[in-house]
């Protein structure tokens, strides 16, 4: 186990792993707000401060379900999920995540920071009979610091939770947090060129998770390439124009041109057929303007 690197938020990764599930991590934000003397907001100053500012910064919320198809046409998992869309272009995406093939099911919370890159993120396995793990990483300029519990039915039980630290040697800029559903992905593309287009090296770090696997997580390198617009139509009869880009893997997504929310993604793994996700149902609500 490598030891944390010291500009790490050690206090915050641990108790993360416990925390994450239901808020990413906010409810860590919110122990410290809370201790907060109540004597510094009591001033007159103070008070209309917090009166004369804005209740949310949220922009938009963003509801949507998304259905994988296997070659036989038989359901290969459902994510359902919600992203969170602030002013600032800072979002959170939480995802629960049916997987039929593999009989697991998958919560993440995905937390995104203002210039695109995914800042943290948090994910808990299952199977139908038992918790499989549990696995926090923060997103740092040297890699990724990582704390994972992996439960009986992974194959590296754990002893408590094993913490460390990952580095890498690629900009923050080309680098990117996996979570697993699919509906997620369309991060991995928010720091993509398009005014240059072509090739564009990315380098994922999984967070793994797979029934019979580890939570402790990996760097996998990839070339993500844009190929052009294409409109989708959604089942309730509207088109969306998404942008349509092919991973060195073979696997394809198609994007909403803004968000970047996931609209159809075709994934392969090795030579088998690839796994058809589509999402079938999206609201939107907005909440604020810029």
């Amino acid at each position: 186990m490598l030891n944390l690197r010291s500009s790490s938020i050690a206090t915050k990764l641990v108790p993360c792993l416990f925390l994450a599930g239901a808020c990413g991590c906010t409810a860590a934000v919110a122990q410290t707000e809370a201790a907060t003397p109540s004597s510094a907001v009591e001033t007159p100053a103070a008070k209309a401060a917090v009166e004369a500012a804005p209740s949310s910064t949220l922009q938009r919320v963003y509801r949507g379900k998304t259905v994988c198809t296997a070659s036989d046409g038989s359901n290969c998992g459902t994510d359902h999920w919600t992203m969170f869309l602030h002013q600032d272009g800072s979002r959170v995406m939480q995802v629960a995540s049916e997987t039929s093939r593999a009989g697991e099911v998958r919560h993440a919370t995905i937390i995104v920071e203002a210039d695109g890159v995914i800042g943290e993120a948090f994910m808990h396995n299952r199977s139908p009979t038992q918790a499989l793990g549990s696995s926090y990483v923060l997103h740092s300029a040297e890699g990724v610091d990582q704390a994972f519990h992996n439960g009986p039915g992974l194959s590296e039980e754990s002893d408590g939770i094993t913490v460390a630290s990952l580095p890498s040697t690629n900009a923050k800029e080309t680098r990117s947090i996996g979570t697993g559903p699919v509906a997620a992905d369309g991060f991995h593309f928010l720091q993509y060129d398009m005014d240059k287009a072509g090739d564009q090296p990315r380098e994922v770090f999984w967070m793994g998770g797979s029934y019979g696997g580890t939570l402790s997580g990996s760097y996998r390198p990839s070339t993500y390439t844009f190929v052009g617009e294409e409109k989708i139509k959604m089942p309730e009869g509207y088109d969306i124009t998404t942008d349509h880009f092919r991973m060195a893997s073979g696997s394809e997504v198609w994007l909403t041109q803004g968000s970047r929310i996931v609209v159809r993604a075709d994934v392969r793994f090795g030579p088998s057929p690839a796994l058809k996700y589509k999402l079938v149902e999206l609201k939107v609500t907005p909440l604020t303007e810029r």
